[in-house]
């Protein structure tokens, strides 16, 4: 057996690694020049700060976990003795990326101004995220033993619908000659599956560079622009932020009912991108890939690198087209050079951001498409009730973004102005603050009812009220009682108490609840 071991030689590189390498790394990277130019262009924070320290920083932590998952599919394969191993896909968490820039940065720049701010609670951010998804890998399983998966996908459709694809049309549709036929191009393509010709070329690379050249044309993207980029070309080396880190545990409490359901969603994306690895016939251990997404988004932190990591969704289908481990080795590789030595700013002023958007677009609504298309349709309510609240995020951002903008806060307008102009100005901050979380425990409740598995559903009512009784979800802080979280926790206890009765009733002999209303039966 040793003797054979030691003849076997994994190929690491198949017909396919090409193909995954500009899928893989023209989907991450996307998600990168999305972020870096709405850091650059929306919140206005200095190329100094992004491009010379978060850029070579994310070059850095998405090179190591490439790196990582290139090295388990070697393993594996010299384990099974078989060379159609493929790697697990890595890089940022696009659903993390969006939550990160605009539930807690940008927030944070637009009221303070302070672009180092915003940049430290990101990283602090980022660093409790990434312990959060290593303490996923040894509850993953329990949480999705005991809450639905109509919940759990529910939670991450709606997400991804919201901060990918709607704000993703917002932005398209703000330079409409740039980048709505790019995105035809692609719903045509990808989602339509329009039959064209030079399919050998990926439908992604088209609409780039289609964008690219009506930018040019149009006069959008101009050559002062493009020289000016250079300047910013050199070998940049990552920090050491550990101090920043620490130092901004204070600031980061509000927002950790943002983050804690973001990372939750996050590993169990990991979570579920192993479980259709091993579908696709590639066993790779749960736990420890877990952790390592972890450890990568808590390193990236510390280097610079505010935004979490993760498995993506996609093995079965580059396994499909026989791609092997190589793939994941030349992603990380392209990352680290181009995020190294400044590339990243010159490729920006060559490919406007809002047409690279259209991929997140696509992103976003197959995300969406496959959680309705493999969840039963007794659960459709389930998926819609989980996207109310973070659809009013978004909005309550959208307001918060337009008043600051012009000076203002919504905190210094009476409650009166909002209503005399019909817009219900406390409900849509009751329903946004804590979306992320109240919408994956509203939609878990709603599925036990649907289930009849009462008590779970009275659980779900039981949490929700300990989340409104502390903050993390109703109100802008974690606090102790606050007014409008009191008030809807003694509901949420309300309501518990009246599906406990219900499941009490269900337990009576039929003599005993023969007399009981059918509506309560």
């Amino acid at each position: 057996m040793e003797t054979t071991a030691a003849k076997f030689n994994y190929k690491w590189w198949g017909k396919g690694d090409l193909d995954a390498t500009f899928g893989v790394f023209f989907d991450g990277f996307s998600k990168i020049i999305s972020a870096i130019g709405i850091m650059l262009y929306v919140f206005g924070m200095p190329a100094s700060l992004v491009i010379g320290k978060i850029v070579p920083a994310i070059g850095v932590a998405t090179f190591l976990g490439n790196l990582w998952y290139f090295y388990e599919a070697k393993r594996l394969a010299e384990k099974e003795k078989r060379h159609n191993v493929t790697a697990q896909p890595f890089g940022i968490g696009a659903s993390q990326l969006t939550g990160w820039l605009f539930l807690i940065m940008g927030p944070v720049y637009w009221q303070t101004g302070d672009a180092m701010l915003a940049f430290r609670v990101g990283l602090t951010a980022c660093f409790i995220g990434g312990l959060v998804e290593i303490l996923g890998a040894f509850a993953g399983r329990w949480i999705v033993k005991h809450v639905p998966q109509s919940a759990l996908l529910g939670n991450m459709a709606s997400s991804a619908l919201v901060w990918l694809s709607i704000i993703g049309m917002a932005t398209v549709f703000d330079k409409p000659e740039i980048a709505v036929l790019p995105l035809f191009i692609v719903i045509m393509d990808y989602i339509a599956k329009v039959d064209r010709r030079f399919r050998k070329i990926p439908t992604g690379i088209i609409a780039i560079v289609i964008g690219s050249i009506i930018a040019w044309a149009t006069g959008y993207m101009t050559w002062e622009n493009f020289t000016s980029s250079f300047s910013n070309l050199g070998f940049s080396v990552p920090g050491f932020f550990a101090g920043d880190i620490f130092g901004g545990f204070g600031d980061v409490i509000p927002f950790l009912p943002i983050i804690i359901p973001l990372q939750i969603n996050n590993f169990l994306t990991t979570l579920q991108g192993v479980e259709s690895a091993k579908i696709a016939g590639d066993t790779y251990p749960e736990r420890q890939s877990m952790i390592m997404d972890g450890v990568c988004t808590t390193v990236g932190s510390l280097l610079g690198n505010p935004f979490p990591t993760t498995v993506y969704f996609g093995h079965p289908g580059w396994k499909a087209i026989d791609a092997h481990a190589g793939y994941s080795l030349a992603v990380g590789l392209a990352y680290l050079a181009v995020c190294l030595t400044g590339l990243t700013g010159v490729i920006m002023a060559v490919v406007p951001y809002e047409v690279v958007l259209v991929l997140l677009i696509f992103v976003g609504l197959v995300v969406s498409t496959e959680n309705f298309q493999t969840t039963d349709k007794r659960y459709f309510s389930v998926i819609l009730i989980s996207l109310i609240p973070i659809l009013f995020q978004y909005i309550q951002t959208l307001i918060n973004s337009a008043l600051e903008s012009a000076g203002q806060s919504a905190a210094q307008i009476p409650l009166e102005v909002f209503a005399e102009n019909s817009l219900p100005i406390t409900g849509i901050n009751l329903l946004a603050n804590g979306a992320f979380l109240s919408s994956l425990l509203i939609a878990g409740m709603l599925a036990c009812l649907i289930d009849k598995k009462y008590t779970n559903a009275a659980v779900f009512c039981l949490v929700l009220a300990g989340c409104s009784f502390i903050g993390m979800i109703h109100n802008d802080a974690i606090a102790l009682f606050p007014k409008n979280g009191t008030i809807l926790g003694i509901l949420y206890l309300a309501t518990g108490a009246i599906i406990f009765q219900k499941k009490f009733i269900r337990k009576k002999s039929p003599e005993e609840a023969k007399n009981i209303p059918e509506y309560i039966n």
